[in-house]
C-alpha cells in the first residue's frame, strides 16, 4: 500500500459532514451524507451512497428518531471505506442552535414547538405544546397518578372510563352537571344560591323515612282544630 492510499484511508475513517437525503423505507433506514470539501486536496469532498445510522437502542427496546436533512454529522468508516459507513448524529452548529444550555436539563425540542424537558436539579418536568396540540394515553390496566396537589387547566377535557374513584375530598368550584343517577351514601349537605334555594327538583322524590322542613315533619305533623268544616290551621312545628 502506498503512501496516498494509506493518508486516504486514514482520513476516511471518521468524517464530518450532513445529511443531504434521508430514505426511511429502506431496511434499515439509510441518509446520504455530503462529506469534506471537493477543493481541499488533503481532505477531499465526497457524497456516500446509501448508508445505515446510529440510534440510541436497537434491541430488546428500540428508539426512532432519524437524522434530518441538512443535519451535521459523523460518519465511522470502518477500515476507511466510505461504502461500509455508519451515521451518527447530530452536532449541533451556530445555526442548528440546542434547546437548552441548562447542564441540569434533559430537553428534546420538535419542529412545531414541542418541548419537553426535565431540570433534575428543580424536580420538575415540563411539556409544552403548540396550538392545537393533543395528548393520547392508552393504558388497557389502569392509569395511577399519585400527588400531593392537582391543577388541571383547560377549556375543555374529557375523562372516559368504565369506573372513576376518586379517593379524597373534592371541590367543585362551579357548577356541576350529572346526567346518570347520582347516589350518596354519607348524607348530604348545602346551603341556597343567590335565589335562597339550596335544592329544586323537577319531578317527584320518595323518602324511606321522615322529612323535616322548617321544623315541621312531613309524616308526624298535626294541626290545630277549628272546626269540622272550617279550614286547617298552618302545620304545627315539632315541640311547640
Amino acid at each position: 500500500m502506498d503512501a496516498n492510499e494509506f493518508h486516504r484511508l486514514l482520513i476516511n475513517l471518521i468524517r464530518k459532514g450532513s445529511v443531504f437525503d434521508v430514505d426511511l423505507s429502506t431496511d434499515p433506514p439509510s441518509v446520504r451524507v455530503s462529506v469534506g470539501d471537493p477543493d481541499d486536496k488533503h481532505a477531499p469532498g465526497l457524497q456516500t451512497n446509501w448508508l445505515p445510522f446510529a440510534t440510541v437502542r436497537a434491541g430488546l427496546t428500540r428508539v426512532w428518531n432519524p437524522p434530518t436533512i441538512g443535519e451535521q454529522v459523523l460518519l465511522f468508516c470502518p477500515m476507511g471505506d466510505p461504502a461500509q459507513g455508519v451515521v451518527c448524529g447530530g452536532i449541533f452548529t451556530e445555526r442548528v442552535k440546542p434547546p437548552a444550555r441548562n447542564p441540569d436539563v434533559h430537553a428534546a425540542a420538535y419542529p412545531d414547538g414541542a418541548m419537553v424537558q426535565y431540570d433534575h436539579a428543580a424536580h420538575k418536568l415540563s411539556a409544552t405544546l403548540p396550538d392545537g396540540a393533543t395528548v393520547d394515553l392508552f393504558a388497557p390496566g389502569a392509569v395511577v397518578v399519585k400527588t400531593h396537589k392537582a391543577l388541571i387547566e383547560s377549556d375543555d377535557c374529557t375523562l372516559h372510563a368504565k369506573h372513576i374513584l376518586l379517593d379524597g375530598d373534592v371541590v367543585v368550584a362551579k357548577s356541576m352537571t350529572v346526567e346518570g343517577a347520582f347516589a350518596f351514601q354519607a348524607g348530604m349537605r348545602g346551603k341556597g344560591g343567590k335565589g335562597g334555594e339550596a335544592m329544586e327538583i323537577d319531578g317527584g322524590a320518595r323518602f324511606s323515612e321522615d322529612v323535616t322542613a322548617d321544623g315541621v315533619s312531613v309524616a308526624d305533623h298535626l294541626h290545630r282544630a277549628q272546626g269540622s268544616t272550617a279550614p286547617t290551621s298552618k302545620p304545627i312545628k315539632a315541640g311547640v
